[in-house]
């Protein structure tokens, strides 16, 4: 698991890239990139994305990004994408698109108006509907075709349910 802000001092792919070498010699055999789609502010972990269809721009640019896993490939590495499809900031347009004064409205058809889970920070998808589901697919057909990703991890893959849920 790679924090492209934390691993490198200067927060960029081209730096990632140089240091492939480094991580092949250590018996690195697969990246997992903590999520890189383009989120709120500047300085982020990730977890609030706000278009996923776009590399965030404060690790580089997509170009860069591709270098990156290119570069990977050509070392035997594989990269996973970590990636949050749970919820979205409320920058992100459908969250927008379908808003009653401070959440989701009923007829949106991606959002719960409210997560049916306690581990929800922003808005929460619901996974039981077909735009969402659509949604889903081409995000992950985007990515494994546009950049050549080789996998996913799902961030909190339990709110993907719509099952009511507890603390556990």
């Amino acid at each position: 698991e790679l924090l492209v802000r934390d691993f490198v001092q200067n927060r960029s792919y081209q730096t990632l890239t140089d240091s492939l070498a480094y991580l092949k010699r250590l018996g690195i055999n697969t990246i997992e990139l903590m999520p890189v789609n383009e989120f709120s502010g500047n300085d982020s972990w990730g977890y609030n994305p706000t278009f996923y269809f776009a590399p965030d721009k404060a690790y580089g640019t997509k170009d860069a990004l591709k270098r990156f896993i290119d570069a990977a490939h050509k070392q035997g590495i594989a990269v996973v994408l970590d990636m949050v499809l749970n919820q979205a900031d409320y920058e992100f347009p459908y969250v927008k698109m379908y808003w009653a004064g401070d959440r989701s409205s009923t007829d949106s058809p991606y959002f719960n108006e409210q997560a049916t889970h306690p581990f929800s920070v922003f808005f929460d998808f619901n996974h039981e509907r077909a735009d969402t589901k659509a949604f889903v697919d081409r995000v992950c057909k985007f990515w494994l075709q546009e950049y050549k990703i080789d996998g996913f991890r799902f961030d909190l893959s339990k709110g993907f349910t719509q099952k009511q849920t507890g603390g556990d």
